[in-house]
């Protein structure tokens, strides 16, 4: 205990700080002045006293009272069984509204994979075959529409489950009435109930994630038995499976943890680390049974490339003419003139994948030379990019949907026979109000109440309990909070910042947010 108190005042200095440089850099990049490194320096150091006070408060702020003190805890929650199915019935009025689902975003790409045999790992093979699956059943039958709405009332049961594991577990941790405020919001939370009409393959992943982070914490804190040892194991693996970028934040979480930690806390990061490297030998043989190809080098790029076009766009005379015959090739027919400040696809899906990936230190090579003779530009380009995870902004700035709902029919080309899925709304006004409110606009039409799906604020949140996790907890449990965090640097690497990449970190924020441990004689 004496050395986690030792540790207190860096979680509380290294928050202050952070949300310090988040605000720095953040409120010039809401009001489009460019960055400038001193000055945003001096601002963070300025906020560092303000903040840190209020942090402390807010740290010291009903930190979670034990369950010997006061008033005894009591209520006990109902079985999972009737949890599962009330939570289940919570989703369905949104299920009725955008039945049989909303089928967007890489749906196409991946139906496409599954009809044609021809299979990339760009998206997760799992999801790629369990969603073709379903719609290939519905065709079969001559009916796909059958076949999506198995797809979303399947996946949505399969959301509950994991919330109802989630929700137990918080109670075992941590009391019934955190444990049913947990319950609540993941009852009645709209994104929840959005997302689980969604066949993207985030939606699943965020369930298993917040599972496996609950497991995770409740094996630190008060030791599980094997089967719950079995449950972490499973959903680490099926995160894993389900988002490919997952496997980097699980791998780095479980390595540090097994230098960092104690010997009984090691066992965990181990535990971890197995179910990591089983997740990603099952990866290795579904891409060999599928004889799928290799996505593209330059999906795990997107931030240099933005930068990189940035630079080539606005201070072409920084570069030598080499560097700029460099970026030229690489990105040919000028396809740096496509950039967009807020999504990298445009110039991404231009690059030469092939050039990249043949020469990757002359690629690094002429990036670190951009980035020393330009770094204010590319610090903008990177803020630019992720300023809606980063600060809570005022206006959704984001290219295309905030959350997108209904269903694509583009992409379906001469790979696609016979009857697309379409809509079976039993609520039309109310699906049309829904992709309003969701789309383009981010659904800050409503004054103050859109801000509860302000990804800023809800990354806020997400950070803001996890230092306080980091700055409270006892027995090694702190340390699982850099989970989140570790995932949260994959997301500023990708190529924009949507809802559904939140979408994540809203399903751990019940679970971060708990109180403290119960007494081992109260248990």
């Amino acid at each position: 205990m004496k050395k986690l108190f030792a540790r207190r005042p860096v979680f509380l200095l290294g928050g202050a700080f952070l949300f310090a440089l988040l605000l720095a850099a953040g409120i010039p990049n809401e009001q489009g002045r460019p960055f400038n490194f001193l000055l945003t320096l001096e601002i963070s150091l300025a906020l560092m006293l303000p903040l840190t006070a209020g942090l402390y408060f807010l740290f010291h702020l009903q930190p979670g009272r034990k369950l010997s003190e006061g008033k005894p805890d009591s209520g006990k929650l109902p079985s999972g069984k009737l949890l599962t199915l009330c939570l289940w019935a919570c989703y369905v009025p949104a299920f009725l509204i955008l039945c049989p689902g909303t089928f967007a975003y890489d749906v196409p790409f991946q139906l496409k994979q599954f009809f044609t045999g021809l299979y990339s790992d760009h998206h997760p093979l799992l999801h790629t075959l369990y969603l073709g699956g379903f719609i290939g059943l519905g065709k079969w039958i001559g009916q796909v529409n059958i076949g999506a709405i198995v797809y979303t009332l399947t996946q949505m049961l399969i959301l509950a489950c994991c919330f109802v594991r989630c929700t137990q577990s918080i109670e075992e941790q941590c009391g019934f009435r955190t444990a049913l405020t947990a319950y609540l919001f993941f009852a009645v939370y709209p994104l929840h109930m959005l997302m689980a009409s969604t066949a993207t393959k985030d939606t699943l992943f965020s369930g298993m994630f917040a599972l496996s982070l609950c497991l995770i914490y409740q094996k630190m804190r008060l030791g599980v038995h094997n089967r719950e040892n079995g449950r972490m194991i499973l959903a680490i693996v099926f995160s894993i499976l389900l988002r490919n970028n997952a496997i980097y934040a699980y791998l780095v979480w479980s390595i540090l943890g097994l230098i960092l930690l104690r010997e009984d806390n090691r066992r965990v990061a181990l535990a971890v680390l197995m179910s990591t490297l089983l997740a990603g030998g099952i990866g290795l043989g579904l891409k060999s049974g599928l004889n799928a190809a290799s996505g593209s080098v330059v999906e795990m790029l997107s931030v240099p490339i933005q930068q990189i076009a940035r630079v080539r766009q606005m201070r072409p005379e920084a570069l030598s003419e080499e560097e700029r015959n460099h970026i030229d090739a690489l990105m040919p027919g000028e396809a740096w003139n496509k950039y967009d400040a807020t999504v990298s696809d445009p110039v991404k899906f231009d690059v030469d994948g092939e050039a990249v990936r043949a020469d990757m230190k002359g690629f690094f090579h002429l990036y670190f030379s951009v980035l020393t003779k330009c770094p204010d530009i590319c610090m903008d380009a990177f803020l630019d990019l992720t300023h809606a995870f980063l600060f809570p902004y005022q206006t959704y700035r984001v290219s295309g949907y905030y959350l997108q709902t209904g269903i694509t029919e583009d992409y379906y080309d001469d790979w696609w026979t016979g009857e697309k899925i379409y809509s079976l709304s039993l609520f039309p006004k109310a699906r049309e109000a829904a992709g309003w409110r969701f789309g383009a606009k981010g659904a800050m039409q409503w004054p103050a109440v859109g801000y509860l799906f302000n990804m800023g604020v809800l990354v806020w949140l997400c950070l803001f309990f996890s230092l306080r996790r980091m700055y409270l907890d006892a027995k090694g449990s702190a340390y699982v909070s850099l989970l989140p965090l570790l995932l949260l640097g994959t997301y500023l690497l990708g190529p924009c910042m949507t809802a559904r990449y939140v979408y994540p970190f809203v399903c751990i924020l019940p679970i971060l947010a708990g109180g403290e441990i119960r007494k081992e004689n109260e248990q």
